[in-house]
């Protein structure tokens, strides 16, 4: 089993040098990124996932690969993040155990949530922003980030205590990976392609995939 939480460029090379080796080795790819929904033409495709930006054509490649040669892909999307979000004083609560890794984890999660406010605050061509979709704008983090209100792109200070939830992709993800948990806690969409099935959690805002959240 193959699990992918970041850019999907390094398992694009493996399979383009060492197919037959991936083939032999790897009887399921794990992916936090996203796909079109499966409802949608006879493959998968990836979306505009982050993960799957920050690198588009090895994203296409991947799956285009997996699906011709037989290999399942398990795609956790952000809409199964945004289904079953954190408060973000669960890590301050932690942090204040003094313990070396939920301090670290507390901080590392304010400054990544601080850095990507000040990217989307900038224009869509801004360089700065990096890979970071273009839907992702200051309303988006708003609507994703805190219950309610509005936060103008002015606001120069930390954003952590505006916060009232965090979406815990890459946990997810983990969970998503092992058999029993994937089967207690998740809803799947499924799409057959060449007799192998692919399934999906999370396919739109309503439909996340999860299937309790205060699970």
């Amino acid at each position: 089993q193959l699990l992918c939480i970041a850019s999907l460029a390094d398992v694009a090379t493996v399979m383009r040098e060492r197919e037959e080796l991936f083939t032999s080795k790897v009887k399921e790819v794990v992916v936090m990124g996203g796909v079109v929904s499966p409802e949608i033409g006879e493959t998968l495709v990836p979306d505009s996932a982050y993960n799957n930006n920050c690198d588009l054509s090895a994203a296409r490649y991947v799956y285009r690969k997996c699906q011709e040669i037989g290999i399942p892909t398990i795609t956790l999307s952000r809409w199964a993040a945004y289904g079953c979000p954190m408060p973000p004083q669960l890590l301050d609560e932690m942090a204040r155990t003094e313990h070396m890794v939920a301090r670290n984890i507390r901080s590392v999660s304010k400054i990544s949530v601080d850095q990507l406010w000040n990217k989307v605050r900038l224009h869509p061509s801004d360089p700065r922003r990096e890979k970071i979709p273009t839907r992702c704008d200051v309303n988006w983090f708003c609507r994703t980030f805190m219950s309610k209100g509005e936060l103008s792109k002015d606001w120069k200070a930390s954003v952590w205590s505006l916060v009232q939830k965090l979406n815990m992709y890459d946990p997810l993800a983990m969970l998503l990976a092992v058999p029993a948990y994937r089967t207690a806690h998740f809803a799947f969409k499924e799409k057959v392609v060449n007799g192998v099935t692919h399934l999906c959690v999370g396919t739109s805002e309503r439909d996340t995939g999860i299937k309790n959240r205060l699970a």
